[in-house]
């Protein structure tokens, strides 16, 4: 008998901290309905802020209800969120009516840089900074729409989508300089002073170098994501060319322009998101399942040798994410939170 309950105490034990590395908790502060959210940072495990957008729809009357003519009107907010808790309490710390967040964004010195706008007018865009120290937003620059947004140890780049095609380079708030690119960058990023991106135009997308003329590198994958993995290589990630249900994630060394093939998942159709630290690379693999997306969590604890794939509570709702450490948040909708624990 006192064997049988040392067992069963040993192997509850055993369950309770297999659970404690993933939970799914109600966020306490935020709405559980029409609050939207594009950004998530997480400065430490406790420390974390989400940027969104509140839509508020007036009411019709049963005229107005019975006539196909007339929408509701809505009504936008922006709005900044922190927890100091992981993410179990929230207080609204910024709002701005007639603005909206977009999941155009990136961290720097301290410092996060989002794109938003003023729903009042078309095509009136802003970068935005946030200094997380003071809690303070300061919008710096008006620009043209915006695809994409990143940043190395010096500059933040960014580059537009509309009219002539540029990359921007940002320092000290200021644009410093610019060059022209053939064609729409869905993504970029930069490593030791060079810039590689996804690019796309009516034909196809790809991957390359970014410089004053177009540098395709050939690849047996359509690349959806790019992440650097240490100080001189670069993992893109897509379908395989040959096969829309299975993602490749393929290793690129800018030093001695070769690559390789680092492991495929078969039955996928969809990467996204991917993010890597010192820590971890982690990413979402993903399959249209009816009106939905359901969703696995892919990730690599040595640094992309090895891969592995885990269920998550929530597999519809994957966006906004953050990776801190060794561990990885998803704001789930209607005010939940997933946290998991990577060992």
């Amino acid at each position: 008998m006192n064997k049988f309950l040392i067992l069963s105490m040993i192997l509850l034990l055993l369950i309770s901290c297999s659970e404690k590395n993933n939970y799914m908790y109600n966020c306490k502060g935020i709405p559980a309905i029409n609050q939207s959210f594009t950004y998530m940072f997480f400065k430490t495990e406790n420390e974390g802020y989400l940027f969104g957008t509140l839509t508020d729809y007036k009411e019709l009357n049963e005229d107005e209800l019975n006539d196909p003519n007339i929408l509701p009107k809505s009504t936008y907010e922006a709005n900044i969120y922190k927890t100091v808790d992981g993410g179990n309490n929230w207080m609204k710390i910024d709002s701005n009516a007639n603005y909206h967040y977009y999941d155009i964004s990136t961290y720097y010195d301290n410092s996060i840089y989002i794109v938003q706008s003023d729903v009042r007018e078309d095509f009136n865009f802003f970068i935005t900074q946030f200094k997380i120290e003071e809690e303070m937003k300061n919008t710096l620059i008006q620009v043209k729409n915006i695809s994409s947004i990143w940043c190395d140890n010096n500059k933040i780049y960014f580059t537009n989508n509309r009219d002539i095609i540029k990359l921007y380079s940002f320092q000290h708030n200021q644009i410093i300089d610019s060059i022209n690119v053939r064609d729409y960058i869905l993504s970029g990023l930069n490593i030791r002073g060079k810039s590689f991106a996804i690019f796309s135009n009516s034909e196809k997308t790809y991957f390359g170098k970014i410089d004053d003329i177009k540098t395709e590198i050939e690849l047996p994958i359509v690349p959806k994501n790019i992440v650097r993995q240490g100080d001189s290589k670069i993992l893109i990630a897509g379908n395989v060319k040959t096969n829309q249900n299975e993602i490749c994630i393929v290793n690129y060394d800018i030093d001695t322009k070769q690559q390789k093939i680092v492991k495929k998942f078969k039955n996928y159709s969809i990467i996204q998101d991917l993010k890597s630290n010192n820590k971890l690379i982690i990413g979402f693999l993903g399959n249209i399942k009816g009106a939905f997306t359901q969703y696995d969590l892919l990730y690599s604890l040595d640094k992309g040798k090895t891969w592995h794939i885990k269920e998550i509570d929530e597999s519809n709702h994957v966006r906004p994410s953050c990776l801190i450490d060794n561990i990885v948040y998803i704001y789930s909708g209607g005010s939940r939170m997933q946290k998991i624990v990577l060992k």
